[in-house]
């Protein structure tokens, strides 16, 4: 019986990827309409940040470079867009506490709605050092920093015209062990610069220099893992602004696939949350549901 379950575990989850961007369609159709949103933010994106928290495991050391590659294709872009974006990007492990990361995110049009051609609109690529968590470190830390800058001319609703620096302090440590309770936190700063392209600042996206400092909590089970995040986010330390974003966003995430042996394994990671957030322009509350496809590679493995 148990095999007959976990046999069915990626099935359900294939159901649940194509229902998601149903379900959420009547929260999302407002916060679409006013533009992007800071709520577009990815728990994902935050954990990647941290020390040691890849819900897929950590990969094993003792070969050559291991390599992650993975993409977060937008479902919701069939209902609310004219293409669907798709990000794809690579994670190195160059040493036990030393990563490089890339990402590119490109779109193309999805055939349902009116010809929006395709092409790239965004690279972002960056570094980050940890100190994982271990029994002679119990509090784990990391530090890194992200440049993000659109390229080529993609559509206006697709960046926000900006270059974007974000540098990183981030810790982790266990809170109650035997309840696999981990809590977290981090400030990091976003310098923003023009570029050649128009602005497009969404709502409740602070228009200027700014630090965000974030702290939550997550807790295993045995299929699934669940997060408490909250987020401030101010301008008026690093501008002349004087803006603030709060935001409070519970997540689950379900690793659809089992966590990766040696060589390289297929991993799917289904995201589903909420979010409330209050800025410059307003209440927003809402839904959010995501995909991350995910494989490891490392090479000299059999």
């Amino acid at each position: 019986m148990p095999d007959r379950i976990t046999s069915r575990w990626p099935r359900l989850g294939a159901w649940l990827v194509l229902l998601v961007p149903i379900a959420l369609n009547p929260v999302r159709a407002q916060s679409d309409a006013a533009g992007a949103s800071t709520s577009s933010w990815d728990i994902s994106n935050l954990l990647d940040r941290l020390p040691s928290f890849s819900p897929f495991g950590e990969p094993d050391l003792t070969g050559s470079l291991p390599i992650r590659y993975y993409a977060r294709p937008h479902f919701g872009d069939f209902l609310h867009r004219d293409y669907l974006r798709l990000p794809v990007g690579a994670r190195a492990k160059v040493n036990e506490h030393f990563e490089l990361n890339t990402e590119v995110e490109g779109y193309f049009t999805h055939g349902l709605k009116d010809s929006a051609g395709y092409g790239l609109s965004m690279v972002r690529f960056g570094g980050k050092y940890e100190q994982v968590m271990a029994p002679l470190h119990p509090l784990g830390w990391s530090t890194g920093v992200d440049l993000e800058t659109p390229v080529s001319r993609p559509p206006l609703e697709l960046t926000d015209g900006h270059r974007h620096v974000r540098p990183y302090f981030a810790v982790s440590e266990k809170l109650i062990p035997d309840c696999n309770l981990v809590g977290y936190a981090s400030i990091g700063a976003d310098f923003v610069s023009h570029t050649e392209l128009p602005p497009n600042f969404g709502r409740n996206q602070l228009h200027a220099n700014a630090l965000t400092f974030s702290t939550g909590a997550t807790r295993d089970w045995k299929r699934f893992r669940v997060a408490l995040t909250g987020t401030w986010s101010t301008s008026m330390l690093l501008s002349d602004e004087n803006h603030n974003v709060f935001a409070l966003r519970p997540d689950i995430l379900i690793p659809l696939t089992k966590k990766p042996g040696p060589g390289a394994r297929t991993h799917l990671l289904l995201t589903l949350g909420g979010r409330f957030v209050n800025g410059p322009d307003g209440t927003e509350t809402g839904l959010n549901g995501s995909l991350r496809i995910e494989f490891a590679v490392q090479p000299g493995k059999k």
